[in-house]
């Protein structure tokens, strides 16, 4: 996979995580960031975290 095939997934993900997490009613980390402003990574344990927190 090049870089901008890369990139655009990595982009994709995000913004389908993003999706689900104001779906969800989550809109800033507790120390107040953005969901634009964090990493897949960071997204991704977030809502794994929500997932669980709801019994899901």
């Amino acid at each position: 996979m090049n870089e901008l095939m890369k990139a655009l997934y990595i982009e994709r993900k995000k913004d389908e995580i993003k999706a689900q997490l104001l779906k969800m009613g989550y809109f800033k980390t507790p120390d107040g960031r953005q969901l634009y402003e964090l990493s897949l990574d960071e997204l991704d344990g977030i809502f794994k975290k929500q997932l669980i927190e709801r019994g899901k």
